[in-house]
């Protein structure tokens, strides 16, 4: 692979790991709206799959490290 591609790949990595950590951000602090209003459930239903959020940026991150890892 070239610097270039392994650059772009790594800035695509970075990309979407930033996406999906302010998606999970907005869904913890829509969950903590809903339980300062007493929705317990709702708090609950909000994060409920937060885990797999979590997971996938996690891969997204060790991608890039990788990808670095193999470039450098």
């Amino acid at each position: 692979m070239t610097t270039s591609i392994i650059k772009h790949a790594i800035g695509a990595n970075i990309g979407a790991l930033g996406d999906m950590l302010r998606s999970a951000v907005r869904r913890a602090e829509e969950a903590e709206d809903a339980i300062v209003q007493g929705e317990q459930n709702q708090a609950i239903g909000t994060i409920l799959n937060l885990d797999e959020y979590l997971e996938n940026a996690l891969a997204l991150y060790r991608a890039a490290i990788a990808l670095h890892r193999y470039g450098s």
